[in-house]
Order: C-alpha cells, then sequence, then structure tokens
C-alpha cells in the first residue's frame, strides 16, 4: 500500500508538472512574441540630429614685417581657436580667443622666414590662410 501511494503522489506531481511547464512555455512564447513584433525604441532614436554648420569660417591675416606681429581676425562669434602651422601641418603657435570677434596678435619674431598656414577653429567650422612671415 505504501508503494502504490508513493508511485501514486509520485505520478500526480510529474502530471501537474509537465501540465505547468507547459503552462509557462506557452506564457513565455506568448510574451516573446508580443516582445519581437514591437522591438525597444532607443533613446538615439529620440534624439534630433543637431544641423552642422557647414560654411566655412572666414580668417583674414596681416603680417606686419616691421613689428614681426601676424594679426588674426575672423567672423566667428564663439569661441576660437587660432593656431599657426607650418607647412608640415604641425601647430607651432596656439591661441584660443574667448569670443572670435576679437583680434588675436601673434608674435612671429622667432620663427624662420617662410610660408605658414593660419588654421582657426570655432565649433566645427574652419577656415585656412596662407601667410609669408618675414618678407
Amino acid at each position: 500500500m505504501k508503494t502504490f501511494t508513493f508511485w501514486g503522489g509520485l505520478l500526480i506531481l510529474l502530471a501537474f508538472g509537465q501540465r505547468a511547464a507547459h503552462a509557462q512555455t506557452k506564457a513565455a512564447a506568448s510574451a516573446t512574441a508580443v516582445t519581437a513584433a514591437t522591438p525597444p525604441a532607443l533613446i538615439t532614436d529620440k534624439m534630433a540630429d543637431p544641423t552642422p554648420n557647414t560654411e566655412a569660417l572666414k580668417v583674414r591675416a596681416e603680417a606686419n614685417p616691421l613689428t614681426k606681429r601676424l594679426t588674426v581676425r575672423t567672423n566667428a562669434t564663439g569661441p576660437t581657436r587660432i593656431e599657426l602651422n607650418g607647412t608640415d601641418g604641425r601647430p607651432i603657435i596656439t591661441r584660443d580667443l574667448i569670443s572670435g570677434e576679437d583680434a588675436a596678435v601673434l608674435d612671429v619674431s622667432g620663427l624662420s622666414a617662410g610660408t605658414y598656414i593660419v588654421q582657426c577653429t570655432s565649433g566645427e567650422r574652419r577656415g585656412l590662410k596662407r601667410v609669408v612671415v618675414g618678407q
């Protein structure tokens, strides 16, 4: 009798366990189907792309051979970085301006005579100007 009760109880547990497992599998499959039907929205989908300002920055550079100074002006309205680069592209002199409307005066007395490139950057805008120093 004890053996019969044991095997009967085990059989009932297995039967109900299989039904419960089948029900859980079915519920998980329906939840997966709902999830697969609607993909999760990404944060980047909701963010708007900023429109880049592709207008080139206007650069005006004036070299004064008597004072050995280079005056650089731009049409930028915000912070501006001014670099005086050699012909190889390496920066020789770098200045940061809080307002691009200000003029930057660079001391070029220590530079050898030759051609240099003035590069101005304000945000995504850039401008280049070739200057001759020492002549």
